[in-house]
């Protein structure tokens, strides 16, 4: 049976990356997920790894963060 994506290592590092993001752009998670227009919880669920992102999510938090989803595509690929 195959393992669900959000058990695999790489959802783990997405979320540990995405997390990190979040901190160095100085942001809590409730202010956040204030700018994303979603609850707190969202951006806990999200960087706890229960709670997966789409593509078009993960380049509203880039943005949130001050990053360009490019720019962390790439950090994300030279941490695998």
């Amino acid at each position: 049976m195959p393992t669900s994506t959000l058990y695999k290592k790489e959802n783990e590092l997405l979320t540990k990356m995405m997390r990190e993001m979040r901190i160095a752009a100085g942001l809590t998670q409730a202010a956040c997920a204030e700018a994303l227009g979603k609850p707190q919880s969202f951006v806990s669920k999200v960087e706890g790894g229960s709670q997966r992102v789409d593509l078009i999510q993960l380049r509203e938090y880039c943005n949130v963060c001050d990053t360009s989803l490019t720019a962390f595509v790439k950090r994300f690929e030279s941490r695998l």
